[in-house]
């Protein structure tokens, strides 16, 4: 079931029709920014900047939620609007090294480390409008609040209300909680899923408010570009990019059942995540949607320094 939400959720907004020359999605994104902090509604400046671009608007998932577009508009600039990012970024890593406390220097240190060469992509330009840069350091800041549960779920909401596919990591709150029987949290996410359903549904009317005949539709997603885009998603993490395909997958593999094995109830969640999001991109995206991949790769190698102690202790 999981799987199929993600289809759904999934959908790039930003999907090409097959005839148009190359774009970059940052500058859709930036311009419907640009037009929202002029005063215009985002359904009909989002669609009117997909139209424009040749971009299809259909179905609604087509179309990207408000949540970033609003947020950023109350910026001034691109320049402003990226230090916010880094703000959050560097929020997000002392928050993730907080957590931590209870480990070693070493540790934690490999940790924050491993993490921050996930999120390399936010120091490219114009990336902070992709959806992706912000839902994930929400993840991050998600994960580190583990201990407080309202917390925790509140947050992992919010990155789904900017970017569909961070439900994975939603999802796997419930599936760990269940997992704990701590079902005080599992029925907060639970809730919080059910809530972010109901907001796409009211988000699916507005666009469809918009559609006017001969608008364009996304080609299907479903494309089991199998373990090819999953290694192409896994480079988002810099220690990952110039690694073969099977290194890749087997250095990610072993850090996941770390996690799994001897990590703590962070690592836990962030693998079964991780876990469901790579499962899905074998069946779901484009062979041009490696760029997904930010939203895993801070994660995916935190199993590592679990690894180097559990060898050492076995010295």
């Amino acid at each position: 079931m999981l799987l199929a939400l993600l289809a759904c959720l999934a959908v790039p907004a930003a999907a090409k029709a097959p005839a148009q020359p190359v774009q970059l999605d940052q500058e859709l994104y930036r311009t419907v920014v640009e037009r929202v902090r002029e005063g215009e509604n985002f359904y009909p400046a989002a669609i009117d900047a997909q139209r424009e671009r040749t971009y299809p608007v259909q179905p609604a998932l087509a179309v990207r939620p408000p949540t970033m577009t609003y947020g950023l508009a109350l910026l001034p600039s691109t320049a402003t609007r990226t230090a916010a990012l880094f703000a959050l970024l560097f929020g997000a890593l002392i928050a993730l090294r907080q957590s931590l406390a209870d480990r070693s220097p070493a540790e934690a240190l490999s940790m924050v480390t491993l993490a921050v060469a996930g999120l390399f992509g936010a120091f490219f330009p114009d990336n902070v409008y992709l959806h992706e840069q912000w839902s994930v350091l929400l993840i991050m800041l998600s994960l580190a609040a583990h201990r407080r549960a309202w917390l925790m779920v509140g947050l992992a909401l919010l990155a789904v209300l900017v970017r569909e596919t961070a439900l994975a990591w939603l999802a796997a709150i419930v599936v760990y909680s269940l997992w704990q029987r701590d079902w005080k949290r599992a029925g907060l996410a639970a809730g919080a899923i059910a809530l972010a359903g109901g907001v796409w549904l009211l988000h699916a009317q507005f666009v469809a408010a918009q559609i006017q005949p001969g608008d364009l539709t996304s080609p299907g997603w479903v494309r089991f570009g199998g373990l090819p885009l999953v290694i192409d998603a896994l480079r988002r993490n810099l220690v990952l990019t110039g690694l073969p395909g099977p290194l890749v997958l087997a250095l990610v593999a072993a850090s996941l059942a770390a996690m799994l094995r001897w990590g703590r109830e962070m690592e836990r969640i962030a693998a079964i995540g991780s876990a469901g999001f790579l499962a899905a991109l074998t069946v779901f995206g484009r062979p041009d949607n490696g760029y997904w991949g930010f939203m895993a790769a801070p994660f995916v190698l935190l199993g590592l320094p679990l690894i180097v102690r559990e060898l050492r202790a076995k010295r």
